[in-house]
């Protein structure tokens, strides 16, 4: 991966953030992750450029907006080949990175390319997560994922199974962190679904207001709970949660 590629319209975004775990801020532009660094540019005080790679391992958290080019296709309703046009580049570029957008466009990657029946590239995906984001919030992304294809395999049980620890860890947490919020939101999404395929359209339509009032940190899921939520409730009248 080319580390100068720089995607369209974010050279005019503000600085990034970096801060590392000895309590050093970086400011730049992050123009990409290569294996366990990332890259750097900022301008120098004599008018130039430069690029410093950082150890992935030494930062503590990173502040980055989501890229213009992403939120565009969180929307509802975007075809999965415009998805999956988008956001293959700039997975590629940014894999790895600590923050909750790249975790989250990587999901949605997998997710499009299961829609189209590209289902080894949708695993591997979630098992890129899983890889690069070993013992963190980001793992239950790619557990919920995975558990999402058994949904749609027919294989309901497997799926519930998968996504009950993290619902039951959400269930535990009074106050999730933004990160945390965000993935929840997607166990959440599948535990109502496996439910309504059980017949318990009560305790479903729980699990997806769930996302709306408590894990509502990513828009696109929490239109696809607020959808899934009126399908319910249009087709058991009267249902409510107690």
């Amino acid at each position: 991966m080319a580390l100068a590629f720089i995607l369209p319209g974010l050279s005019s975004m503000a600085d990034d953030q970096i801060v590392k775990r000895d309590g050093t801020v970086i400011t730049g532009q992050i123009i990409g992750v290569n294996f366990d660094q990332v890259m750097v540019q900022s301008a120098t005080s004599g008018g130039g450029i430069a690029k410093v790679p950082y150890y992935l391992s030494d930062i503590k958290s990173v502040n980055m907006a989501t890229p213009a080019a992403v939120t565009k296709v969180e929307k509802p309703g975007v075809p999965p080949g415009v998805v999956i046009a988008t956001l293959e580049p700039v997975v590629q570029q940014f894999a790895g990175l600590p923050v909750g957008w790249v975790v989250d466009a990587m999901a949605q990657l997998g997710d499009n390319y299961s829609q189209v029946g590209m289902l080894d590239k949708a695993q591997a995906i979630y098992n890129q997560i899983g890889q690069l984001y070993p013992h963190s919030a980001y793992e239950n992304v790619a557990k919920a994922s995975e558990a999402e294809m058994s949904f749609e395999a027919g294989k309901i049980d497997e799926a519930l199974a998968a996504v009950q620890p993290i619902v039951d860890e959400a269930n535990k947490n009074i106050a999730p962190s933004p990160t945390d919020g965000a993935t929840y939101a997607k166990a959440f999404l599948v535990y109502g679904k496996a439910l309504e395929a059980q017949k318990k359209p009560q305790q479903a339509l729980e699990a997806f207001l769930t996302v709306k009032t408590m894990f509502y940190q990513n828009p696109n899921l929490v239109a696809e709970a607020e959808q899934l939520a009126k399908t319910l409730r249009d087709q058991n009248p009267g249902i409510g949660i107690e």
